[in-house]
């Protein structure tokens, strides 16, 4: 795994920084990686939950927006502002309160949200200095992949696919830090990973 990291990148103070702090990489990144593991085996639970989380944050959102545009009335922008806080405050509820059809729903939705972070972490990987370059490229080709594996299946993976894409994200995550923690604590070799020539 520590092939996907590049430790040459941290000045010397901050790999002693890192290195005096591993503990909360690890304990962080198996924290993550038990989650995205039990996620994984129960995927149904983990799909709703998601689901459940998603309706919450919707339902305040619009909620918070009615509030706002009642408290601006007065302005051009109260009728759209309005608008845009029932709907929103309404899908929010009808997901709470009919998970599976908001499970079957939402990834049509939130498929091409989840590519963007998937694209991110790949223009990150290669363009940004950071030590675990390696890891954000790996991390977004699978984003990518089961991003599009969303939009290419739906309906049929609407009951699994966000618990599952949910689920391998924190495993990611986790098995990122949980790899970065020791790496540093070992105080892995510094050199960078040679590039392949192009």
């Amino acid at each position: 795994m520590n092939m996907l990291l590049n430790l040459s990148m941290l000045e010397p103070q901050e790999r002693e920084m890192l290195r005096r702090g591993w503990g909360t990489f690890v304990a962080m990144g198996v924290l993550f990686a038990l989650l995205g593991v039990a996620g994984l085996v129960f995927v149904g639970l983990a799909t709703l939950v998601t689901v459940i989380f998603v309706g919450w944050f919707f339902a305040i959102a619009g909620f918070a927006g009615v509030a706002h545009a009642i408290v601006r009335k007065g302005w051009c922008g109260f009728v759209p502002d309005l608008l845009a806080g029932l709907v929103t405050g309404i899908a929010g509820l009808f997901i709470i309160l009919h998970p599976a059809e908001g499970a079957s729903v939402l990834p049509i939705v939130i498929g091409p949200l989840l590519l963007l972070p998937a694209l991110f972490r790949l223009g990150a990987g290669v363009a940004m200095r950071n030590p675990y370059a390696g890891w954000f490229i790996f991390h977004g080709i699978i984003s990518l992949l089961l991003g599009l594996m969303i939009l290419v299946e739906w309906p049929y993976t609407a009951l699994w696919v966000i618990g599952t894409l949910v689920s391998i994200d924190l495993l990611m995550d986790g098995l990122r830090l949980v790899s970065f923690g020791l790496a540093v604590k070992s105080g892995a070799p510094v050199e960078p990973v040679a590039a392949p020539p192009a």
